[in-house]
C-alpha cells in the first residue's frame, strides 16, 4: 500500500481531531489542534507528522527534541497515535516509529523516549514493548550511545 509521511498543516486540523478523538474517546477541536500546530511552528523543537494512506490520514506522530540541562545528552520524545489492529493498522504505527528513528538521527539525539498509549492498554506494553526499547514507567527508551 502506498502510504506518505509529512508534517501536518492547517488544512489537516479538522481530519487529526476527529482522528484523535475518536482513538481516545475524548473531544478534541480543531481549533486546538490548529493551536497546537501554530505554538509548533514557532518551536523547532517539535513538530507533528501524519501517516496518510488514500488521502486518509490513519496515523499521527507528535515529536520534539528534548535537551538535558545537566548532561550533553539530546533526546527525541516521540508519541504514535495510530488506528486500532482490528482494522490491521500496526504497520501505520511501525512505519511512524521507524521514521521517528530517522528524525532522531538527523537531530543528532543520543536516544528516544516512546510516549506509549494510553493507560487502558497497560496490558499490552508487556507483550508489545518495541525492540531495542526498556520500559521505564510510561516511557520506553531507546539509547543509541
Amino acid at each position: 500500500m502506498t502510504y506518505i509521511i509529512r508534517e501536518a498543516t492547517s488544512q489537516d486540523t479538522k481530519e487529526i481531531s476527529s482522528f484523535i478523538s475518536e482513538r481516545t474517546g475524548k473531544t478534541i477541536s480543531p481549533l486546538h489542534i490548529e493551536n497546537r500546530l501554530h505554538f509548533m511552528r514557532e518551536n523547532p523543537n517539535e513538530s507533528l507528522y501524519v501517516y496518510e494512506e488514500k488521502n486518509q490520514i490513519l496515523g499521527t506522530l507528535g515529536f520534539r527534541v528534548r535537551h538535558s540541562a545537566d548532561t550533553i545528552f539530546k533526546y527525541s520524545e516521540i508519541s504514535v497515535i495510530s488506528g486500532d489492529e482490528a482494522n490491521n493498522l500496526p504497520a501505520a504505527a511501525d512505519k511512524l516509529k521507524s521514521y521517528a528513528e530517522q528524525l532522531t538521527q538527523k537531530h543528532d539525539c543520543t536516544g528516544m523516549w516512546w510516549i506509549s498509549g494510553s493507560e487502558k492498554h497497560k496490558e499490552l506494553h508487556a507483550d508489545r514493548e518495541p525492540l531495542g526499547f526498556h520500559e521505564t514507567g510510561y516511557k520506553f527508551v531507546k539509547r543509541f550511545l
